[in-house]
């Protein structure tokens, strides 16, 4: 994970997920760096490989753990009760793991997939989006625990300032505008999930933000160009960026 300096640090309560859609740019752009020199020494697969793993060194997989709670809480109809108490235990069950593989697979696949000038680009776009979601989602959904560890119960200091709100907008309409077929269907299965997410257990968790859309969006990109489906301003820019 990448360590951040004490003096960058916010003291306002919340105030660290004002700087997710920075992180999640900044962290897009190291990752298109890394794919970019692993594809100078190694065949496509394996840099598809390297790029994989290195998403999972730079976030300390925080969200394949996410994904695996989820995955774990809400197979079966499970009481809130029951829910919530898997979450908390640091163990992962059948269902959690099979969610991590089946991620990691699609991670793979659809990286592999793509051509290089279209994933570089596509790679700070799709890492912003996904870490703004979170934004949207504390503005949506209520805490679904008594008291809770990142996250305050109380709606208006978990999501921050409005400035945030508004930030998180733009993000996603930016998104949008670049990419608009993968950012609607990640907004779409996002929209399921949250729903799903406040019908079993009143709202979300750290988990349940941490469960990051990065692989919808991911697959829909592969998607859109496997079908040759080039809609958005992002295509228009991906000649000019990386001429033939």
């Amino acid at each position: 994970m990448i360590p951040v300096p004490e003096r960058l640090k916010s003291l306002k309560q919340g105030g660290m997920f004002a700087g997710y859609p920075a992180a999640g740019l900044v962290i897009g752009c190291l990752l298109a760096l890394l794919f970019w020199a692993a594809g100078l020494v190694l065949p496509d697969t394996l840099a598809a490989v390297a790029l994989v793993a290195g998403s999972l060194l730079l976030t300390g997989a925080i969200h394949l753990d996410g994904l695996a709670d989820c995955a774990d809480a809400f197979y079966g109809k499970r009481e809130k009760e029951e829910a919530l108490r898997i979450f908390k235990d640091p163990r992962i069950g059948t269902m959690g793991g099979a969610a991590i593989g089946i991620s990691l697979l699609a991670r793979f696949a659809a990286v592999s997939s793509l051509g290089a000038p279209v994933l570089l680009l596509a790679l700070p776009v799709l890492s912003a989006f996904s870490r703004t979601a979170v934004l949207l989602a504390l503005r949506l959904l209520p805490y679904a625990r008594q008291a809770g560890g990142i996250i305050s119960t109380d709606g208006a200091q978990r999501s921050g300032q409005a400035g945030t709100l508004v930030l998180a907008v733009l993000v996603v309409i930016g998104a949008g505008v670049l990419l608009p077929v993968p950012t609607v269907l990640a907004i779409l299965v996002l929209a399921g999930f949250w729903r799903l997410s406040w019908k079993r257990i009143g709202g979300c968790t750290g988990d349940v933000l941490g469960a990051s859309t990065e692989i919808v969006f991911l697959a829909a990109l592969a998607a859109t160009a496997h079908i040759g489906s080039a809609v958005g301003l992002f295509y228009a820019l991906v000649p000019l960026v990386f001429p033939a």
